[in-house]
């Protein structure tokens, strides 16, 4: 590699190209964290100048190019490995300058000093100059913002760009020039230098034409960078890991991406036909499944993508992959076991994954697979993801199979949730019966061996098991409430029959309501007799020296188990108001009545009393709907 330390005029005042390549990041950098600290830096060395203090050039960071052989091109022209963010930053101050300079000086002179920096002069024989014009290249993500910012005035800027915000509901002339700012990255950078040389021109007791010559002195020499020059026997990825594996700020699907497209284009394969079919989505903002939206699994907070990843991975390895080690994991899979004849093989496969992935995140059927991604969402059970993924990517596994299969699974963690058996070593169990259905493709297969598990870890349990736990379990206590009124919806749907209008339900909204109230001691009598508040909050400490086990005691802490379990819960669309809440059965089941279409409360208006007997009663009906909706 060859490495030299231009300055910033000896950098662009050149006839040359910086291209980023489609793969790299889009524009990042933030008012905050780097764009400040820049103008930091450059009113430090205009400063010095002004002091006449000794000059010595601010190292600026390193950046890395390849030189591309083209024949398409006079210019030189190099793809930028690293350094793309601070490389733009730069064209957008000078463009910035160059506006401030504009309408404060109007010299054409000056103005065409710093287009030297931004544009490429016409050669003979360049067919396409408007193309290669540009020294600086960004991805397609950025190249129309980009080019529109630096081929027009800050008056053009503005009516293009910035004043069609005012034409949004709600953004007026106070508020819609910050609006621009916020919607995109680059026109952001560029309305805070713009904004920020004016500022200190105004506030600066100095001659402008001298605070101008010294602002181009310090733009052009006073600004270094480390330029390393890759040579055709270099390998760019290892450079790029190099200097961006520790402690970057690249997450790890960027390293990912950049490994992929770094040996595509090694490969000589078409880079941008391959970016468009298979990785597109992943990096556009605006396409429909937002990738880079942070979600969670447990205790981690990531992107859809890196979720992805991992799952797929997962698949792959038929291991546990970190959180932190994705990219080192995907480069061991290439390296160790890829099987795939060239990259594009490995996109398609990856894309392939993706689309069965935003199915599971973002159900929208009825189908089986979409019923179970449902549940799990709603259970928060993310650690099956690798399975189901392989279990409908798999063409050798027959469509009455799969859907067998995720039946078999509803019911496994359905049953599981219900009988509060624990989900700490998912990930492990699901990792073992993914490897039994790379061996075994057949649901019902599938299914004795789930059946075979007898352990508190991997069980399906049994009727009994199942009606004990429905009965007794305060479920309420022990489990979030959106996977309680999931269940319930299930068995509001499975009673409905074919005279029942047809009814989508969705999870958004919905309450959970206690029939017997939590605070019960208020309107709900015990043996044909209230209790006080006093007794009522000691009762979970006085039974334990209370000898009779039908005393008071006994009974208060034996109502308030019942309250929790299934049979007691019901869902509404509106929460009850607490004093309607809390009143007496004939009251409340009024109200519940009036308010709910739901067939599940149509169950109350026969019901003259309520108590731990009809609780038990209830419990046992849902029981009968739940061990055939989820059947073994």
């Amino acid at each position: 590699m060859n490495l030299n330390k231009p300055l910033l005029e000896e950098l662009f005042n050149k006839q040359i190209r910086f291209i980023i390549p489609v793969f790299q990041r889009h524009y990042v950098w933030t008012e905050q964290e780097q764009l400040q600290p820049l103008w930091d830096d450059f009113l430090n060395k205009y400063r010095e100048r002004i002091n006449k203090q000794k000059i010595h050039p601010h190292y600026t960071g390193s950046i890395v190019l390849y030189h591309e052989n083209t024949t398409t091109s006079t210019l030189s022209t190099y793809s930028v490995i690293d350094g793309q963010q601070r490389l733009t930053s730069f064209q957008i101050f000078i463009t910035a300058f160059r506006e401030v300079c504009r309408k404060r000086l109007g010299d054409e002179s000056l103005i065409g000093e710093l287009n030297k920096l931004l544009f490429n002069e016409k050669s003979y024989g360049d067919e396409n100059y408007e193309i290669q014009k540009f020294k600086l290249e960004p991805t397609k993500f950025n190249k129309e913002i980009f080019q529109t910012i630096v081929s027009n005035s800050y008056d053009d800027v503005d009516r293009l760009l910035i004043q069609p915000f005012l034409q949004q509901s709600g953004v007026g002339y106070k508020t819609y020039r910050q609006k621009a700012k916020n919607s995109n990255r680059l026109l952001g950078a560029y309305l805070f230098f713009f904004d920020r040389i004016n500022e200190f021109i105004d506030e600066e007791d100095a001659d402008l034409e001298e605070i101008i010559k010294q602002f181009l002195w310090v733009l052009k020499r006073d600004f270094q960078f480390v330029e390393i020059g890759l040579l055709q026997q270099d390998d760019p990825q290892m450079i790029f890991e190099t200097m961006n594996g520790r402690g970057a700020k690249l997450t790890e699907t960027d390293l990912i991406r950049n490994y992929i497209f770094m040996r595509a284009n090694s490969n000589q394969e078409n880079l941008d036909k391959i970016y468009e079919d298979y990785w597109d989505e992943f990096d556009d903002p605006s396409s429909e499944f937002k990738w880079h939206a942070q979600t969670s699994r447990g205790r981690y907070y990531e992107s859809h993508l890196q979720f992805f990843m991992i799952d797929y991975l997962t698949i792959k390895l038929m291991s546990d992959v970190r959180y932190d080690q994705v990219f080192y994991h995907y480069k061991s899979f290439i390296i160790n076991n890829s099987y795939f004849d060239s990259v594009k093989d490995e996109l398609k496969e990856l894309n392939k994954y993706s689309q069965i992935y935003k199915r599971l995140s973002a159900p929208k059927s009825i189908n089986s697979f979409d019923k179970l991604a449902n549940r799990l969402i709603d259970m928060g059970i993310s650690t099956v993801n690798p399975l189901i993924l392989y279990v409908e990517g798999d063409d050798q596994i027959s469509i009455e199979n799969k859907n067998k299969i995720y039946q078999y699974l509803d019911s496994y963690l359905t049953r599981r949730l219900l009988c509060g058996y624990t989900i700490k070593n998912y990930n492990k169990v699901f990792i073992d019966y993914l490897k039994f259905l790379t061996q075994h493709k057949d649901a019902e297969e599938f299914k004795q061996m789930l059946l075979e598990k007898t352990s508190d870890t991997n069980v399906w349990p049994r009727d009994n098991i199942l009606q004990e736990k429905i009965l007794s379990r305060p479920i309420y206590i022990d489990e979030k409430s959106r996977s309680i009124v999931n269940i319930l919806l299930e068995i509001e749907i499975a009673t409905r029959g074919s005279k029942q209008e047809k009814v989508t339900f969705i999870n958004d909204g919905l309450t959970i309501e206690h029939l017997l109230p939590q605070n019960w001691f208020e309107n709900w009598p015990l043996d044909d007799g209230f209790i006080t508040e006093e007794d009522f909050n000691i009762a979970i400490h006085a039974v334990m020296t209370e000898s009779e086990e039908n005393g008071k005691y006994h009974k208060i802490v034996n109502r308030n188990r019942m309250l929790h379990t299934l049979g007691n819960l019901t869902i509404l669309t509106n929460a009850l108001n607490p004093s309607v809440s809390n009143s007496s059965y004939d009251i409340k089941k009024q109200e519940i009545i009036k308010q709910s279409t739901l067939l599940l409360n149509s169950y109350f208006m026969d019901r003259n009393t309520w108590d731990e007997n009809e609780i038990s009663i209830r419990g046992k009906y849902l029981y009968n709907h739940i061990k055939n909706i989820w059947s073994i």
